[in-house]
């Protein structure tokens, strides 16, 4: 096996156990109805990466180092515009959950799973019209927190200086640094 054709196999196995896993996290935290636009989302996702890699393997089996070089660019520029559709893909969809019936008890129940010893919830100001529901609840005192909210909630202390994030943000950041290490990956040129 050519060290091109192995790499592109290990590139695309670690590929599809991050995008699982990535994937996964993220259809554990969105309702049930949003689990097959997602899914939708990840088939597309899936077929994209799986023509690239077929490309990248049959093109590095007849080129030079330096074509298979350019190959690998190429697939890692493909790679990357996948993951930015993708988290494209998943800030719209978690906008439009932000704005559906469903917001507000996922709110609730995950304010009240995490709530431990915080004082304060930091909600976007779009959804301060839950905070008599949220306080009666969860005894927590609901603020409105930074405008650039996609939706979630902060939990912090009564001081500021504990502070949990939960925002929709944070996950897509979150997701983002998971990729992160893999651009790494794209400076290799011994293999």
């Amino acid at each position: 096996m050519k060290k091109s054709d192995y790499f592109a196999e290990v590139i695309s196995r670690e590929i599809e156990l991050r995008r699982r896993r990535a994937m996964h996290q993220l259809a554990n935290d969105l309702s049930k109805t949003h689990a097959a636009e997602i899914e939708d989302a990840q088939k597309r996702v899936n077929l994209r990466i799986e023509a690239a890699r077929k490309n990248l393997l049959r093109k590095s089996n007849h080129e030079t180092t330096s074509a298979v070089h350019q190959e690998k660019s190429a697939y890692f520029s493909l790679r990357q515009s996948l993951l930015n559709s993708l988290l494209t893909d998943v800030r719209k969809e978690l906008e439009a959950f932000a704005k559906s019936p469903k917001y507000e008890n996922f709110l609730l129940l995950k304010i009240n799973l995490l709530k431990a010893d915080f004082a304060v919830v930091l909600l976007r100001p779009a959804d301060m019209h839950f905070a008599e529901k949220i306080r009666e609840a969860t005894g927590l005192t609901p603020r409105a927190g930074d405008d650039e909210f996609l939706g979630g909630f902060i939990l912090q202390s009564e001081n500021g200086k504990i502070r949990a994030d939960h925002t929709f943000n944070m996950r897509l950041r979150v997701m983002g640094r998971a990729w992160d290490g893999m651009r790494d990956i794209s400076t290799w040129t011994d293999l």
